[in-house]
């Protein structure tokens, strides 16, 4: 499946690309991370709840920063299993911020996720469903998060 999606984020483009790079206040942006670890500059483990229609799951997730352009453009591909399905996740989310002001960032995003198991049973309409929620969750709280420093 391939998702994209924009946001513009009242908050100077420095202020985003710090947030993104930043594990914890990123996890603050994801609903249902229970915990996370950084590993390395580019590795980063965690835990998410999520529910997939009537199924929930608890994935365990290792995120890897494959490429890296500062103030541009962020890669990270994601693979886990969640141990309630023993349904596996891959993704690659690319994260791209364009400047349109001191205090203004566009930011657009493409991801490519691939699920198996039992989760995939449920059906391409309903993970669409849910990964939208997901989305539109994280965009809103990255720009609570970046707008709130930029008002400081």
């Amino acid at each position: 499946m391939n998702f994209e999606g924009r946001a513009h984020l009242g908050a100077g483009i420095q202020t985003v690309w710090d947030t993104l790079l930043d594990v914890n206040e990123l996890a603050d942006c994801l609903s249902g991370v229970e915990e996370v670890q950084q590993i390395d500059a580019d590795t980063f483990d965690g835990v998410i709840r999520a529910s997939v229609g009537p199924i929930s799951g608890k994935f365990t997730l290792r995120a890897h920063i494959t490429d890296r352009q500062p103030l541009r453009q962020l890669t990270v591909r994601v693979e886990g299993t969640d141990s309630v399905t023993k349904s596996t996740l891959t993704q690659t989310v690319v994260l791209s911020l364009s400047p349109l002001g001191e205090r203004e960032t566009e930011l657009t995003h493409t991801a490519t996720v691939d699920i198996k198991g039992r989760l995939a049973l449920l059906g391409d309409m309903v993970l669409r469903a849910t990964a939208a929620v997901m989305l539109d969750e994280f965009t809103k709280r990255l720009r609570a998060k970046v707008e709130a420093k930029t008002s400081q």
